[in-house]
């Protein structure tokens, strides 16, 4: 047990932040993160993060989001740009979006269009650059994994 309390409290140990924007919470604009953000409010706008992204349920965006992993239980509309992406149960994504795997759980919704990308064509659109997209030249939407339960 204390080894366990060590490495928590270890200096050593890499830091990682969460940040969460509470149910009654809106904000309105362009938004940069170093870590993960937990969204039960609602935001309209740009949010940018180096880590992952989840929308509870009662949550909402809409705008664009890039990010490492977006988890939706709440709504989603607009442009969305990650490596993976989970729709929950609760879940509604409505838009365009861009990732390397995408999953939709039963009772999860997904309206719009989907690019599947390599991830290093997803790492390359970094935070504060927006790629040009030239829909003459996208691949077919598709989706890797439906899942009922």
């Amino acid at each position: 047990m204390m080894t366990f309390i060590k490495k928590l409290l270890s200096p050593t140990q890499k830091s990682t932040s969460l940040s969460f924007i509470s149910r009654g919470t809106k904000l309105t604009g362009n938004i940069e993160l170093t870590g993960d953000v937990l969204i039960g409010g609602d935001i309209q706008g740009q949010l940018l993060s180096q880590a992952n992204v989840s929308i509870e349920q009662g949550g909402t965006i809409h705008g664009e989001v890039k990010c490492q992993e977006c988890i939706v239980d709440g709504y989603f509309k607009g442009r969305l740009i990650c490596e993976r992406l989970v729709i929950q149960r609760n879940g509604v994504v409505d838009g365009e979006v861009a990732s390397t795997s995408m999953q939709i759980l039963e009772g999860g919704q997904f309206i719009g269009m989907r690019i599947k990308e390599d991830a290093p064509t997803i790492y390359s659109h970094a935070i504060g650059h927006t790629p040009t997209i030239d829909s003459r030249n996208l691949p077919l939407a598709q989706s890797d994994v439906i899942e009922s339960r």
